[in-house]
């Protein structure tokens, strides 16, 4: 008797299915799927790093702008931040063409030293304020020094007409004073105390009453 024909697709190399039998069989099926899982995650870690880059960008860009020289325009309200350095002598001329001006003849006063420049947007923001402190001050023996840098001459004295302001501005042309004093935006502020050191520094346009509370608490200091 004739043997029956097996059935098509039967015979010896048909497999009975097996579950998981197709990664058993190519097993470089598994291979690409881990790979692509480790691409993924790293293009994931990525896209984080570059989400904080762009928003630590955004953030700078929203705080201050490019100005002179790499020194950044400080467009927002400082903070009054305490420091304990020796304040840096100079001797430097007076913007409007007078004598040489020392910060060593104000020795023994406490002494506001404010870097600006006609250019500066926050400059202009705060030249009231100053002018308003260094005149309810003054007779306290408070002493105020404005440093206008890198700056036109003709419109820095225009400048210091439209605010009216009444106290001593040195002109430093080559930024050498700010070098000095490791400024790295502007507007800054610096309260020096009365033995010649920096109480306070002040990056971006000074507020009024913040200005005198650290003046308040230097004088304070000075008594004891």
């Amino acid at each position: 008797m004739r043997k029956p024909r097996p059935s098509r697709g039967a015979g010896m190399n048909s497999r009975p299915d097996v579950p998981g039998r197709r990664g058993a069989e190519f097993p470089w099926l598994r291979g690409d799927a881990e790979r692509y899982a480790r691409l993924g995650k790293r293009m994931a870690l990525v896209g984080i790093v570059l989400l904080v880059i762009v928003l630590a960008v955004q953030e700078l860009r929203s705080r201050g702008t490019g100005g002179e020289s790499g020194i950044t325009i400080a467009n927002y309200r400082a903070v009054a931040q305490a420091d304990d350095r020796p304040a840096p002598d100079f001797e430097m001329a007076a913007l409007d063409g007078g004598d040489q001006i020392r910060l060593s003849d104000l020795a023994g006063a406490v002494v506001v030293l404010n870097f600006w420049a006609t250019w500066c947007g926050p400059c202009r923001r705060e030249a009231p304020g100053l002018q308003s402190t260094w005149e309810a001050y003054q007779h306290r023996g408070v002493r105020f020094l404005g440093v206008d840098y890198r700056d036109d001459q003709a419109a820095a004295r225009a400048y210091e007409g439209e605010f009216g302001i009444t106290y001593p501005i040195v002109y430093d042309p080559a930024g050498e004073l700010a070098f000095d004093y490791e400024l790295v935006g502007l507007p800054t502020t610096f309260i020096i105390d009365s033995s010649g050191r920096i109480a306070y520094r002040f990056m971006g346009y000074t507020d009024a009453i913040i200005l005198r509370k650290a003046l308040e608490d230097v004088l304070n200091r000075d008594r004891t």
